[in-house]
């Protein structure tokens, strides 16, 4: 029977028919159990964990981690150590497990410690031992902003040391964290001054989850619960079914994380664009504004544009008129005035230059100024 209440806080549970059939399961069924003291503890919950390390620093057990716990716990109990001194021995053991959904999902257990350790039942019942803290490895360690398993084949040192994905995403920066998922080892359970998980602790008497006051809630347990829970001859094949349901769930839970870590992706790409929009929307509306000024300076433009090419038009016509009458000038009467432009430049130079070098009657000299002076006088009008 556990001790008298007065005047300290008394954790120990009663030991019940049930809790008494899973000692025996657990120790063998012909082993006396009145020397055993029976607590019960949140081994584990889905609260961001307070470990300062690279991966377990905000870390978030998932609920198929917490099943995989229990389900390790029906098959082997794990040693009761003291600050996760694994080269004492152990001052009891952890036997039992349940997975409990309410405002946080937590691991509940039930273990005992050997009447032998009586100052650690009294430091435990008075409060003093009061925070619980397991041993654990995880299947994988999900990181939450982009999928990274740093558990997994594509991981090396420098992301298990500094906590960094390929893509740049550091747990603990930035609302970063590993999501827990799986059960690779459960070592064990160690009494502590302070665990890594919040609320890990051993909880009241009048708080259990076992007592007999809380089977009245049993109806309300769901099959994952009640395969957990199984006595010994009916275990193997409930055993068998959790253990594949446990696999889906894993993987379900992988394909979620994926699916919720693509939705994020696709809300920040979603959000780029619509900024990319409003900017688009904004530069037409702008353009808009400016199309009446735009549209009147081309109208200008084009109107020069037009009487540009019409000055070169004449331009071209007249200079061609004057290397025509400086041939005649010159008798070469039968003489194509060229085709390029820099052509009928460079035969009027070199027409004249012969005309100065060979010589010219008075009357054939003025007859070529007066055919070429009103060619050029309109050729400068119009420019």
């Amino acid at each position: 029977m556990p001790p008298s209440n007065v005047g300290h806080i008394v954790k120990q549970i009663s030991k019940t028919p049930e809790i008494i059939a899973r000692l025996r399961q657990a120790i063998g069924s012909s082993a006396s159990v009145e020397n055993l003291a029976v607590f019960e503890a949140i081994a584990l919950n889905n609260l961001p964990l307070r470990k300062r390390h690279p991966l377990y620093n905000g870390a978030v057990a998932q609920r198929s981690l917490l099943l995989e716990m229990a389900l390790a716990l029906e098959a082997e109990s794990r040693p009761v150590q003291i600050m996760h001194e694994g080269s004492l021995l152990p001052i009891g053991r952890v036997f039992h497990g349940r997975v409990i959904d309410g405002v946080d999902t937590e691991l509940r257990v039930l273990f005992w410690i050997d009447k032998e350790h009586e100052d650690k039942i009294r430091q435990i019942d008075n409060g003093t031992i009061d925070q619980v803290s397991v041993g654990i490895m995880p299947k994988q360690m999900i990181c939450s902003a982009d999928g990274f398993d740093f558990l997994g084949p594509e991981a090396g040192l420098e992301h298990l040391f500094t906590g960094t994905t390929p893509d740049g995403n550091t747990v603990g920066e930035n609302g970063v964290y590993c999501k827990m998922v799986g059960l690779e080892a459960f070592f064990e359970i160690s009494l502590v001054g302070q665990g890594g998980a919040q609320n890990a602790r051993i909880v009241n008497n009048d708080q259990s989850h076992f007592s007999p006051h809380i089977k009245a809630l049993a109806a309300n347990v769901t099959l994952d619960r009640l395969a957990l829970t199984a006595t010994a001859t009916t275990r193997e094949k409930p055993i068998m079914d959790v253990k594949e349901l446990l696999a889906e769930l894993r993987s379900t839970e992988k394909e979620s994380m994926k699916v919720t870590i693509e939705n994020e992706a696709l809300k920040a790409t979603n959000l780029t664009l619509t900024s990319e929009r409003d900017a688009l929307k904004t530069q037409l509306a702008a353009a808009s504004q400016t199309e009446p000024a735009v549209k009147t300076e081309l109208d200008e433009l084009k109107t020069k544009h037009t009487a540009t090419e019409a000055s070169l038009t004449a331009a071209d016509t007249a200079l061609r008129d004057i290397c025509k009458k400086v041939l005649t000038a010159s008798g070469q009467v039968a003489a194509e005035v060229p085709e390029k432009l820099e052509d009928v430049v460079a035969k009027i130079a070199e027409t004249k230059i012969n005309l100065v070098a060979g010589g010219t009657s008075q009357g054939a000299e003025s007859d070529l100024a007066a055919s070429v002076a009103p060619a050029v006088t309109s050729f400068r009008t119009r420019r």
